[in-house]
């Protein structure tokens, strides 16, 4: 049986690849091969808009958030599903099926030799898309053939696929234009696969059939490590209106750390007082009133409407997509001052029967000051009373707080007390689990998943330890691409 023909999207710099998936291929009885050169994400300005050769120029594309691990898109992943589209533009145009490969794959030698057999078995369906690599294992599903089954689930890898000249027009009838987003996620979205309906709602396109091999015909050359789509700059989002500000002396890795989740999840993190003299007390004793004196002139020039983001400087990350953050921001405290909320009562217990009792023995109940939501008009009100530099900031904000509606404090500020945009850990680690995979954060009472993670008090080392996939760091995928 002849093989199909195969679209290869190549990264002409990276020849190696491509010598060695040319000679397996060849031995493996290909040969209508086709090269295409792919959009590649390193030649990119990380600000919108983006062009390609071929595709719609200067399409306006903000930074879609990844939907599966909720950061922002690298411009390897925009080149990626830019190459992908590219493609089905010409399977579209051929009118005949057609595998569809990365160049960091190759023909796995034991069982390529069985291809012609799925290949008989798919002269008898119909279908559109054929998945060739699948790396999830799903549960046993119906069979579509003797080496086929049908897919209704969220399959995981673009790296080989077969596509009909069908699939490929419903593919380019997508939203990809307006809703880009990774390639992996893409796909599946278009047959209504995702396992996020919000993401099908977008992308849903195509009532087709949907298989996949049962074996894996392809694999990568070098495991997912090798990868490039991951390991490139994460685009700019100018939409995002949000100013993100730290207080830090020293310049030390766990800055360093905060100051890297910034552009993975939408923001630019300023930091205020770095490399002057730090009057602001012992960190591991009340102190920090230095942290509000730096914090209220670097909000004078800001418009009183926008939001503003306060972070503690060294124990700190974020891990969610700020675009998330602000949404959730608006629905559950309608743009208030919101503060993160912890299970202990620092730096004055003596002060705990003063803060609302909560339902449901809720044990959130405390202001912490190492995270906080605000508009800058409300957060100008809030910084206006006197500190001193070694006075401690978080009883400053909690005298603010519990003064609300007394005085000339109105009653605005809330607590974040279902940790639904922050995670204070200090006597909370039984109430959390790390997503590994996505590089998130959750808070098994609540179900929520938290945008800023903030190790406070003794916890400080669960960041490099059983957290160190927190905030998208557990593997390399921000480091600069090779040149």
């Amino acid at each position: 049986m002849r093989l199909p023909p195969v679209f290869v999207i190549s990264l002409v710099r990276l020849s190696n690849r491509r010598r060695k998936l040319k000679k397996m291929l060849k031995e493996s009885g290909f040969s209508d091969v086709t090269w295409v050169e792919a959009v590649d994400g390193h030649a990119m300005s990380p600000n919108p808009p983006f062009e390609a050769d071929g595709l719609d120029a200067a399409m306006p594309w903000p930074s879609w958030v990844d939907p599966y691990s909720r950061r922002a898109m690298t411009l390897g992943e925009v080149g990626c599903a830019l190459s992908h589209v590219r493609v089905w533009q010409q399977i579209a145009a051929n009118g005949v099926p057609a595998i569809v490969l990365e160049d960091d794959a190759l023909p796995v030698s034991e069982v390529i030799d069985s291809l012609p057999l799925l290949l008989h078995d798919l002269s008898f369906v119909d279908f559109d898309l054929v998945y060739l690599a699948q790396r999830n294992t799903p549960p046993p599903k119906m069979l579509a053939g003797r080496y086929i089954h049908t897919v209704d689930y969220h399959p995981l890898w673009t790296l080989a696929y077969l596509l009909s000249a069908e699939g490929a027009n419903g593919l380019l009838n997508s939203a990809w234009r307006t809703h880009l987003c990774p390639s992996d996620e893409l796909l599946p979205a278009a047959f209504g696969l995702n396992d996020k309906e919000s993401v099908n709602e977008k992308f849903h396109a195509i009532t087709g059939r949907v298989l996949s091999s049962n074996q894996r015909f392809f694999t990568p050359q070098d495991g997912s490590e090798s990868s490039e789509t991951e390991k490139s700059k994460p685009i700019n989002d100018p939409s995002v209106d949000l100013r993100v500000f730290t207080v830090a002396s020293d310049r030390t890795p766990e800055l360093e750390r905060l100051v890297a989740s910034g552009p993975r999840y939408g923001a630019d993190i300023e930091v205020l007082g770095l490399d002057k003299p730090w009057k602001g007390g012992d960190m591991n004793s009340p102190g920090g009133g230095q942290k509000v004196n730096l914090l209220r002139p670097a909000l004078k020039d800001v418009p009183d409407e926008q939001p503003v983001l306060f972070v503690d400087g060294y124990d700190t990350i974020i891990t969610r997509h700020v675009a998330d953050m602000l949404m959730t921001w608006q629905d559950k405290f309608d743009r208030a001052p919101v503060f993160a909320a912890e299970v202990t009562c620092w730096p004055d217990p003596e002060r705990a029967s003063d803060f609302p009792a909560m339902d449901d023995d809720n044990p959130y109940r405390f202001l912490n000051s190492g995270v906080f939501l605000a508009q800058a008009g409300d957060l100008k009100k809030i910084l206006a009373g006197k500190i001193a530099d070694a006075d401690d900031d978080q009883r400053y904000y909690t005298d603010r707080f519990l003064a609300q509606g007394k005085a000339k404090m109105p009653k605005t500020i809330h607590l974040d007390v279902t940790c639904s945009l922050f995670q204070c850990l200090n006597g909370s680690l039984d109430d959390v689990i790390v997503d590994q995979g996505r590089g998130m954060i959750q808070n098994k009472r609540f179900e929520s998943w938290p945008a800023v993670v903030h190790a406070n008090g003794p916890t400080k080392p669960w960041l490099e330890e059983d957290g160190r996939a927190v905030g998208g760091r557990w593997r390399n995928y921000y480091g600069e691409m090779p040149e």
